[in-house]
């Protein structure tokens, strides 16, 4: 059995996506740990956004074979959509 290698397309692609998230659970963990005294904001904000880039990460990797076939079938479906209602138009039904 022939194991599939991990799409690095989207992982990037998943992990830019989920980089705003990140950034701002960072931003505001790093905000709150600085300002109550727990702990330097970097450490607050790369304990918080680095799990989430990572996971974006992984998921993107693992995941990126069914993403390209629904991507691919979203596709095919809104084009045969289209066929049909034109053809549809054309028969006057």
């Amino acid at each position: 059995m022939e194991q599939e290698q991990p799409n690095d397309f989207w992982a990037n692609v998943i992990t830019v996506a989920a980089s705003p998230v990140a950034i701002a659970a960072g931003i505001a963990k790093g905000s709150y740990d600085a300002a109550t005294g727990n702990g330097p904001f970097a450490e607050g904000f790369g304990a918080t956004a680095e799990p989430i880039i990572w996971g974006a990460k992984r998921f993107g990797a693992e995941h990126g074979t069914t993403i390209t076939r629904g991507i691919i079938g979203g596709a095919a479906t809104a084009v045969g959509a289209r066929i049909v209602g034109g053809a549809l138009k054309h028969l006057r039904i």
